[in-house]
């Protein structure tokens, strides 16, 4: 499989993480739109968006709602864009 995030994931590929766990990683993303964009990616492959379990988005959701506020103050920012 030659899937960029299951390189980041396995550290084939260099990346700022900010945050992991035994399900997710949330890193820097290394042609960000906006100061501070991040990526929060499963550890696990799926194809798509569709196929990751309901659980495993309601938890990468969970997360991206913990960083945010650091995320904006850290980037003087108003809003999650």
């Amino acid at each position: 499989m030659d899937c960029i995030f299951c390189k980041i994931v396995k550290g084939e590929i260099p990346s700022y993480k900010i945050y992991e766990d035994e399900l997710i990683v949330a890193l820097l993303d290394a042609n960000p739109v906006f100061p501070g964009h991040t990526l929060i990616i499963p550890k696990t492959h799926y194809e798509d968006y569709l196929n990751i379990p309901e659980e495993e988005l309601i938890h990468i959701n969970d997360v991206a709602k913990k960083l945010g506020p650091s995320l904006m103050e850290k980037f003087n920012k108003t809003a999650l864009t």
